[in-house]
């Protein structure tokens, strides 16, 4: 298995895109993957939508979500950079996610893969009534409310998806 590291899995940004573009994947290797975020409740909630889209999708991935961010890092293959400002604040009080992501890379395996998505322009910052309503959207697909299928379908030009292919 390779082992993929997702630093910030609790981005109300990112972690939809993340979780769709893992679900979409399928490599010649199933995925060991770590979320970490150190907001519980968002890591909760994405650890909960990527289990139900892989499932949904049969991608033979695994999947663990911790607190701990040298649990998450130790051994891994490939790191995924979604920490927001709301997370570092958390994880870090008055830091910045450049400060938390400075104070994790000593911990970075030496050649580690990285692809941090704050770079990546394709991902637009959601507005106020996006945020709002992402979490309750996502409560709907994992009740059996609505169906996933179209946002897989959005999901196979995800960043991530590509990072995967393209390495």
């Amino acid at each position: 298995m390779e082992r993929l590291t997702v630093l910030g899995a609790g981005s109300v940004r990112y972690a939809p895109a993340i979780c769709g573009g893992l679900a979409c994947y399928f490599g010649e290797r199933p995925l060991e993957i770590r979320f970490w975020d150190p907001d519980a409740e968002r890591l909760d909630l994405f650890d909960r939508f990527a289990r139900y889209l892989f499932k949904l999708n049969k991608t033979p991935h695994s999947l663990m979500s911790t607190d701990d961010a040298t649990e998450a890092i130790f051994g891994t293959d490939r790191i995924v950079i979604a920490l927001d400002e709301h997370s570092a604040e958390l994880a870090k009080p008055s830091g910045s996610a450049e400060e938390v992501i400075a104070l994790l890379r000593p911990s970075f395996p030496d050649g580690v893969a990285v692809l941090d998505l704050r770079l990546d322009a394709s991902i637009p910052e959601p507005d106020e009534d996006a945020l709002r309503a992402l979490p309750h959207e996502i409560i709907r697909y994992l009740h059996g409310d609505e169906y996933a299928h179209d946002f897989l379908k959005e999901q196979q030009g995800s960043p991530v998806r590509e990072w995967l292919l393209g390495s």
